[in-house]
């Protein structure tokens, strides 16, 4: 068995290897091509000096149309790539989104609003935000300042050094207090911790709900990591908040060996959390079979999300948690029914999402099973009595079984039958499961 899981993971990786070496080959297109997005009548270009690439755009005739400019900010999920032209008098002709690492939803919402169309018209010489009176679309600003910087950032170039124009500079990255409240919260959950001071984590867990969770409206999502694996990070400048959570609590969790976010900081978890301690009337108890095979399918839709981000070049396409819809109040349907299964089977059964199809959850206890794994081979070689007890004990720990902490028979918890509850629970894991599928799909446009 441990042979074929290992020919299966190594099937998988090259899976997702191939599926980004692709990506990189389809993604070279011919930069003319890319031009003519925004300006269809282009038949030749030249290139020009500037901050970003830059370009004469010509027609048939040998015609000057418009200078062309590809730039780039920080969006929610990672860079956002806009291509602009500017005509020769300074003004904005168009505005085109040619990469971006967003959640579909928050896009599509931003999109709705009018966005990038509303920025064409504008002089370089135009802050947008005031000059054009922009307001941001709630619930999806970091999306929209992204689109609205990475324009701005277009014109500047333009501007200074094809147009010789006095334009003004871009703003650079703004404090929001919230973000600084959410680092406070993170350091304080590391420090609670590390520490075992319990006590707090009830406090911690609330202040998560409020103020990452509402507030900053940031949650840890799988797309977070595969846009690590991508490269598409966005600028430490323009988003400090996002290399606090992606990458310090991954680094903090391989460090210590334990993971802090899930059971100290997760948001949804916190809520889930709350539900069952404030609402559980019952004592229907979750069978650890499904809750061990629920667990390991995770990879499967891991697997699959990161597979599908890396084909289309969007690591916010791997996003299907609930996270979103709860904070944020925007999603797909399929992503709304999720929400709804899990919220009502929380009253019933203790962190239902966290235990059954968390991704980040898995992500982060593998990050963790390394650590303690690696110490290990570093440690002094003990005797082999001692080294027997030590692999018992290292197995509990890692294992999603909780049966042997009762003492009870694993052959005989294989033959006993499913309680009524539990054939009811199995019915709404693969309903989950199948939105799950649902929700990938419609990230990318597969169906709507």
């Amino acid at each position: 068995m441990k042979k074929k899981n290992i020919i299966l993971a190594v099937i998988a990786c090259t899976l997702l290897i191939l599926a980004a070496v692709y990506q990189q080959a389809v993604n070279k297109q011919d930069i003319l091509h890319v031009l003519q997005k925004a300006e269809p009548a282009a038949a030749d270009y030249k290139e020009l000096k500037g901050s970003f690439q830059t370009y004469e755009l010509i027609d048939k005739n040998g015609e000057f149309l418009s200078y062309a400019v590809i730039s780039s900010a920080s969006g929610y999920g990672g860079p956002i790539l806009m291509l602009t032209t500017v005509s020769g008098e300074g003004a904005v002709i168009n505005t085109v989104i040619l990469e971006h690492a967003e959640t579909p939803a928050y896009l599509e919402r931003v999109v709705k609003a009018g966005y990038p169309e509303n920025l064409q018209g504008a002089a370089v010489t135009d802050t947008l935000k005031e000059d054009l009176d922009l307001d941001a679309v709630a619930g999806a600003t970091m999306t929209t300042d992204g689109i609205i910087a990475a324009v701005e950032k277009g014109m500047y170039s333009v501007g200074e050094n094809q147009l010789g124009l006095d334009v003004p500079p871009v703003q650079a990255y703004q404090f929001q207090w919230e973000h600084g409240a959410a680092a406070l919260i993170l350091a304080g959950a590391g420090l609670a911790a590390v520490l075992k001071l319990k006590r707090l984590r009830v406090l911690l867990l609330i202040l998560s709900v409020i103020i990452i969770g509402f507030m900053a409206n940031f949650s840890l999502t799988l797309g977070n990591f595969l846009s690590v694996f991508a490269g598409k990070l966005p600028s430490i400048n323009e988003r400090p908040f996002w290399y606090i959570f992606v990458i310090a609590i991954p680094v903090f969790i391989l460090f210590i060996g334990k993971n802090i976010y899930c059971g100290w900081l997760c948001p949804f978890g916190a809520v889930q959390e709350g539900i069952y301690k404030a609402l559980h009337l019952t004592k229907n108890r979750l069978d650890q079979r499904l809750v061990t095979f629920a667990g390991k399918s995770r990879w499967l839709y891991i697997w699959l999300a990161a597979l599908l981000a890396l084909l289309f070049n969007n690591p916010g396409m791997a996003g299907y948690e609930p996270f979103a819809v709860f904070f944020g109040g925007e999603g797909p349907v399929s992503q709304w029914i999720i929400m709804g299964l899990i919220l009502i089977m929380s009253i019933f059964i203790f962190r239902f999402w966290c235990r059954c199809f968390c991704p980040v959850g898995a992500v982060l206890d593998f990050i963790a099973i390394i650590k303690r794994r690696v110490k290990r081979l570093f440690q002094k070689k003990l005797p082999p009595e001692a080294q027997l007890v030590q692999k018992s004990i290292l197995q509990l720990s890692e294992s999603s079984c909780g049966t042997c902490q009762s003492g009870c028979n694993r052959d005989k918890i294989k033959e006993a039958k499913l309680s009524a509850f539990n054939k009811f629970t199995v019915f709404i894991i693969i309903l989950v499961d199948l939105l799950i599928i649902g929700v990938l799909l419609q990230n990318i446009g597969l169906f709507y």
